[in-house]
Formats: structure tokens, sequence, C-alpha cells
């Protein structure tokens, strides 16, 4: 018979199996080496385009935003991503590789919201609190931010290529290599209570000593 001491290694092992990387990728296809743009969504009409692109960062595909409709928004994000496993409060690494250009006015962004389970946000940022400095060369953008105080809807990352009212304004950005990961590995709800399982063998075992 098993005595408590090893069932509770025992426990204790299944509980580090059991729970999965926390800080595993929480995007889909922020490569777009899918060849397509699964996980996304796109809010583009008219003349506004976003599609695949072989200029890209590192393998053979990035997304692109072309946005010729002046003094206009063109919005792609993947939203609620994450939910039910992200807390209030964490840390999350968002990261991606950018370029791009605008003329007379235009810019483009990358904005980050923490949803509440029931709609609407918590919080929301434009990341850097400016227009990306964008170039005619990739570059990588990483920012580390919180989780909101209500983030049961998961988080959302959104880009937004966004025209002037000047005539011929037009925004261009690619972006290549997106991502959004846990700082630290968070234990899930049933790794805890193995956890705490195994705790409770090892206290039983020390006071029948």
């Amino acid at each position: 018979m098993l005595s408590i001491k090893s069932m509770s290694l025992i426990v204790l092992a299944a509980a580090i199996v059991l729970a999965p990387d926390a800080r595993a990728e929480l995007t889909t296809n922020g490569d777009f080496e899918t060849g397509d743009t699964t996980g996304w969504t796109s809010f583009a009409f008219g003349s506004q385009t976003f599609s695949l692109t072989t200029d890209a960062k590192s393998g053979s595909f990035a997304g692109e935003l072309f946005n010729t409709i002046e003094a206009s928004p063109l919005v792609i994000k993947q939203a609620n991503i994450g939910a039910g496993t992200v807390i209030a409060g964490e840390l999350l690494t968002i990261s991606f590789d950018a370029k791009g250009e605008g003329t007379n006015g235009g810019v483009a962004f990358a904005e980050f919201f923490s949803e509440r389970a029931g709609g609407g946000v918590s919080s929301s940022e434009i990341l850097g609190g400016a227009p990306l400095a964008l170039t005619n060369q990739y570059q990588n953008f990483s920012f580390t931010r919180a989780a909101g105080p209500d983030v049961g809807g998961g988080v959302t990352l959104q880009f937004n290529a966004v025209t002037g009212a000047n005539a011929g304004s037009t925004s261009r950005l690619l972006i290549d290599n997106v991502s959004v990961r846990r700082v630290s590995a968070v234990p899930e709800p049933g790794s805890t209570i193995l956890l705490g399982l195994a705790g409770c063998g090892f206290l039983v075992r020390r006071r029948r000593r």
C-alpha cells in the first residue's frame, strides 16, 4: 500500500503534467502562415483592403491593411482571446513586427482592450500612446501591460490604419509575428487543487511523525 508521502508525490507529479503551459500563445495565426486570415476579424469596407502579402518579416506571409478612403478607420482585430484563462491584473506581453507608411495625414495604431464578460471593456489603451512610428523596414514593437480589473471576456488586440481628412490621404500597415503571451505562468484551477491536495498530504505525513 502506498504511503501518504508517495501518494502526495504522485498527485504533485500529476498536477505538473496536467497543467497546461499558461504562457502559451493566445493569438491565432499571428504569423499568417496558414496562408489566409484565419483568426482575424476585419472591418474593411469599400476600397479598403485587408489581405495577405508575401512581403513578410519572416516566413511566407504577412498581413497588409491598406486604406484609401479619406477620414476613415480600417480596423482588424483578434477579440476576446484568452477568455476564461486570463485573470485581472495579469501581465501580458504584446509584440509584433510592423512597417508601413501614411500620406496626407494617414497613420496607424495598435490598441489593446480588456473585455468584460457581459460586454464592454474595463481598460483600453493605444499601445505606445501614439501612432506607430513606421518606416519602410520592419521594426519590432513590444509592450508589457496588465490586464484590466474585469477580464472575463478575455483581451482584444486591434490594429487600425486611419486616414486623414486631407484629399488623397492613405494609410498602409504591414504586420507579422503578432503575439500576445503571458509574462509568467498562472496555475489552472484544477492544477491548483491538485497542488493543494499534495500539500495536505505532506502535512498529514508530518503530523503522524
